[in-house]
């Protein structure tokens, strides 16, 4: 072989590497759920030692109410039940009391938290719906907490995937949205804190209704929810297969 078709074929080979040559890209991570479920099923998932190690059921109650938040929280992002779960009420000073704004505050631009929702308080015993979706491996954990009359009656987790998470995504942005703001409402609210998109509003789920008419009787109507909304409500119920791990 002529020495400068050696020459020739070494550079197509290099040519040939370079545009075959695929960069490793963030989004390249497949999601393999069996792997996820054995994280946080595992002994260390979520552990907070200087809690669950030295504290006794007892003292509980004589936690600072800023550790009594922490824990509070960390309740709300753990798929099962944890040793202090059923110990929130309504009657200890320093229990935590879910709120809308404090809420947000606190999820709002955290790195590992890709989404946080709540909606509350409704009318059965002031109680709470409490969602938070965080990256876990090459999968997303969201966790799905009841918090009624300021105690947990139940607890429920799935494990999502890159197209199911961008599925809820989509549904949340065709919501009619505004911006949060200092004034607490009373109102059945939904409220986000949307960190993939660096953003946090909130919808009056009370206010932002529709007028329909009575299929039975045209000249009667009635209000309820919009389109889109019912969408979102469909969504977190029925199009996420929810594991439920703890229920009072």
């Amino acid at each position: 072989m002529k020495p400068q078709t050696t020459i020739v074929l070494i550079a197509l080979t290099v040519v040939t590497m370079i545009f075959s040559f695929k960069p490793f890209s963030k989004n390249s991570c497949n999601c393999d759920k069996s792997v996820t479920e054995k994280t946080i099923k595992s002994k260390e998932y979520n552990r907070l030692p200087k809690f669950d190690d030295k504290l006794k059921d007892k003292g509980f109650y004589h936690l600072s109410a800023e550790d009594n938040k922490t824990l509070w929280y960390r309740d709300v992002e753990n798929p099962e039940k944890t040793k202090f779960t059923s110990l929130w009420n309504d009657y200890a000073p320093n229990n935590y009391h879910a709120s809308h704004l404090d809420f947000i505050k606190y999820y709002q631009d955290r790195q590992d938290i890709e989404l946080a929702f709540q909606f509350g308080p409704n009318n059965d015993l002031w109680a709470y719906h409490i969602f938070v979706v965080k990256k876990v491996d090459c999968c997303y954990l969201i966790t799905r907490s009841y918090f009624r009359h300021a105690r947990f009656t139940g607890k429920q987790y799935a494990v999502l995937d890159n197209p199911q998470l961008d599925s809820l995504f989509s549904v949340i942005d065709e919501q009619k949205v505004s911006p949060v703001d200092t004034i607490a409402t009373f109102d059945y609210c939904g409220y986000f804190s949307d960190n993939r998109n660096k953003r946090s509003f909130y919808i009056n789920f009370v206010k932002d209704q529709v007028w329909v008419s009575d299929k039975q009787d045209t000249t009667s109507k009635y209000m309820e929810a919009r389109p889109e909304i019912k969408k979102l409500y469909d969504f977190v119920d029925n199009k996420i297969k929810w594991t439920k791990t703890y229920s009072l």
